[in-house]
């Protein structure tokens, strides 16, 4: 039992030796190392912050120059105005600061103050006053081996000339410039590193694309370009489709019986929907007319003043219509609606040819066939003959042609024209912007 606490209490003296001896070392590294104070101050007395960190005058200060782009606040088209955050890392290197670490026991430190020679930078492509990023209150770093390390953050506003010819699609590339004051290329090297966005916060309307960087020689200038494309699902939904789906009714008023006296109301009730529809989505286009308007604007224009036109045709239509049957018709209504008939009859045949099977193929190659390109008009009669089909000389009597046939057929041409209006407008308009072709240019 006695051997026991003796043991105990040898192995306590032995480790309060041993913590004892570590204090005493750590306070002499303490008591050897310098204060920080005296640092600072060794390393900036009798420093002029004006001129130029170097030994020898013909050397180049070498300035590495990097932007962090995180979010983007607006981007007015109009103004042509993009609002950005993001902060520079700038480093060079003082060749006229050292220390020893061991000596302060640090091998870097932190100032607020215009302690170091500094470079200074201004926007060359700035929206409003000019921008130039020299006094901040940013901390900056100083290391033994004389690297200075700065991190200038803003918002940046910068002038940026929209294109939106293709809006809602359209892609924007925009640039943030600053060109390096003063100095020239034998005395400071301006060297532009990289454009990160790691640590960049996706915008609601805008994508960011593509980022790259370029350098202008003389003067010396860094340009940081970033591409963005807009997102354009909310326009599709809220402005596009509606008015496609509005136009889509155009046609239909020619399917409309003429006697229901609903035409010319449908009409015009489709045409004021477009037309203050229009009104109402004007606030979300862009007034821009350099370099050009959006070909969406065109289209919808198109739109407003066909649906304008198809009110002329149907009120042109229902006066044919309702015209006095005693009025006979003219020479040229006879042979409108005898072309519409043999246009209409044709296809109609050529379809119900196609059905009959190869029971009737000798039928239709000797003399029933009504291939269109077999028939004549001959004389004053108006009878088609080289064919033995009552139903075209039935659909061509002229006793039967009346001022309604004549509205019937035009109900015909004018749907057929409005029909083929609104697939070609908005087909091009898709393709020209899905190959970029430009339309309207």
């Amino acid at each position: 039992m006695f051997s026991y606490w003796c043991s105990i209490i040898i192995i306590l003296s032995f480790l309060l030796n041993t913590n004892a001896d570590e204090e005493k070392e750590d306070k002499s590294k303490k008591e050897e190392y310098k204060p920080i104070q005296e640092l600072i101050q060794n390393v900036t007395n009798g420093r002029n912050k004006e001129v130029r960190p170097v030994n020898k005058w013909d050397e180049p200060v070498i300035i590495y120059f990097y932007f962090h782009m995180t979010y983007i606040q607006e981007f007015d088209e109009v103004a042509g105005k993009l609002s950005l955050n993001g902060f520079f890392g700038v480093q060079w290197r003082d060749n006229t600061v050292s220390w020893d670490p061991s000596e302060y026991g640090a091998s870097s430190f932190t100032f607020n103050e215009e302690l170091f020679w500094k470079p200074t930078f201004i926007m060359s492509n700035p929206y409003g006053e000019q921008k130039i990023l020299y006094k901040d209150d940013s901390v900056k770093r100083v290391h033994y081996t004389g690297q200075i390390d700065w991190f200038p953050s803003d918002a940046f506003d910068i002038s940026c000339q929209a294109d939106v010819t293709d809006y809602p699609f359209d892609t924007q590339t925009c640039t943030l410039a600053f060109v390096l004051s003063t100095y020239d290329e034998k005395e400071v090297i301006l060297w532009p590193t990289a454009f990160i966005t790691e640590w960049f916060v996706p915008h609601k309307t805008w994508d960011l694309v593509e980022t790259n960087l370029t350098k202008i020689a003389v003067p010396q200038v860094a340009n940081f370009h970033m591409k963005l494309k807009r997102k354009p699902m909310f326009f599709v939904f809220n402005l596009i489709l509606p008015i496609v789906l509005m136009c889509i009714l155009n046609p239909f008023v020619f399917l409309l019986p003429a006697d229901s006296g609903e035409r010319v109301g449908f009409s015009i009730t489709v045409l004021l929907a477009i037309a203050v529809f229009l009104t109402i989505s004007a606030s979300g286009l862009p007034a821009i007319s350099d370099p050009q308007i959006p070909t969406l604007s065109i289209l919808l224009f198109a739109d407003v003043a066909f649906s304008g036109v198809i009110v002329i045709l149907v009120i042109t239509s229902l006066r044919y219509y309702l015209r006095d049957e005693n009025i006979p018709v003219s020479y040229l209504g006879e042979r409108f609606v005898k072309i519409c008939r043999v246009l209409r009859c044709g296809c109609c045949c050529r379809k119900g040819a196609k059905g009959k099977g190869d029971e009737n193929t000798d039928k239709h190659e000797s003399n029933d066939s009504l291939d269109i390109s077999k028939i004549k008009l001959y004389g004053s009669e108006y009878q088609y003959r080289g064919t033995n089909s009552e139903e075209i000389n039935s659909f061509t009597s002229k006793e039967e042609i009346t001022w309604k046939n004549v509205g019937e057929e035009l109900d015909f041409v004018f749907g057929i024209f409005s029909a083929l209006y609104m697939v070609v407008a908005h087909l091009l308009y898709i393709l020209g912007i899905v190959l970029d072709f430009p339309l309207f240019s």
